[in-house]
């Protein structure tokens, strides 16, 4: 018995059925794929970025201290004081692990009088996830219990500095532990991550595509991490924290709006200095390593940052 033939209509209704069974699922698949892909990439274990500051011809000392996430463990620092300290002595929270990032601005820290402690973060430590500022935030504490130990550290006058999830980071440690932080200083991170995946990512795709990329990284935030997204949420530290803060963005910076928005939830206790023609990181290329350290020197001397409990 003869198998009918296929007229050609049939056959290209065939055709187009199963390229639409095949393409309908892969397209509405790939914003979830990109959305969690995204994540993935942004919290992917790695420790990098640090410096030696021997290269920079100062004096350090090559410290660590203990960690509290991780029994047993110490986390590598270098102490580098300022040749004619004023008192000051900043935390650089890190942005990607390694000890010794962002050596620029260290050295306008420096200039400034102001000592410095720059420790590796914890994905230095062991193969775990970057959370993005969340976690990282309690390592900041370590390093304040160990700036507590030395004699030559005025504990009323210790601050942060942080860049990027580094600056986030260094926001929700000083809302945990406010009553040690005398200042912050907080460059280019997020105000909430949720918001601004919204607002700089795929999430405008039409068609409910956006929908998928933005649930592929939400899912992808809580299987890499273990915690909900909601937690990165800068802003919703800020009252909590009484230190005075000075913000600092570049006018090319998509998160700039973020910033703008802490200042306006923080008033008086929050500055921030946009830095003309700059983008993301590049201050001290934009305004100048002298009008950089000025900044910092004024912010320093104007506000009052001693922490007096």
């Amino acid at each position: 018995m003869m198998t009918p033939q296929r007229t050609p209509q049939q056959r290209i209704r065939f055709i187009v059925i199963v390229t639409l069974a095949i393409v309908i699922p892969l397209g509405l698949a790939l914003p979830f794929v990109l959305g969690f892909g995204f994540i993935s990439v942004l919290t992917a274990p790695g420790c990098g970025g640090g410096q030696d500051p021997a290269g920079m011809g100062w004096n350090y000392e090559d410290v660590s201290f203990p960690s509290s996430e991780f029994p047993g463990q110490m986390i590598p620092a270098y102490w580098i004081p300022a040749d004619e300290s004023s008192g000051f002595t900043v935390i650089v929270v890190p942005t990607s692990g390694g000890r010794g990032e962002r050596l620029d601005e260290v050295a306008a820290y420096r200039a400034a009088g102001v000592n410095v402690l720059s420790y590796a973060g914890r994905t230095c430590l062991a193969p775990v996830t970057n959370s993005l500022g969340y976690l990282e935030a309690d390592t900041g504490g370590d390093a304040l219990a160990y700036l507590n130990t030395r004699g030559d550290v005025d504990p009323n006058q210790i601050g942060l500095h942080g860049f990027s999830a580094g600056g986030a980071a260094a926001l929700m440690a000083a809302a945990r532990f406010n009553n040690q932080i005398a200042w912050l200083v907080s460059e280019g991170g997020y105000h909430n991550f949720n918001a601004e995946i919204d607002e700089n990512s795929l999430t405008h795709l039409p068609l409910g595509l956006g929908a998928l990329f933005r649930f592929g990284a939400l899912f992808g935030y809580r299987v890499t991490v273990g915690v909900d997204m909601s937690v990165l949420s800068p802003i919703d530290a800020i009252d909590a924290i009484d230190a005075p803060v000075l913000l600092i963005y570049g006018t090319r910076e998509p998160s700039l709006a973020g910033a703008r928005e802490m200042q306006r939830v923080g008033g008086e206790n929050i500055r921030l200095w946009e830095v003309p023609g700059a983008t993301h990181g590049g201050y001290i290329a934009a305004a100048g390593a002298a009008e950089y350290e000025e900044r910092i020197k004024e912010f320093l001397t104007t506000e009052n940052t001693e922490n007096t409990e």
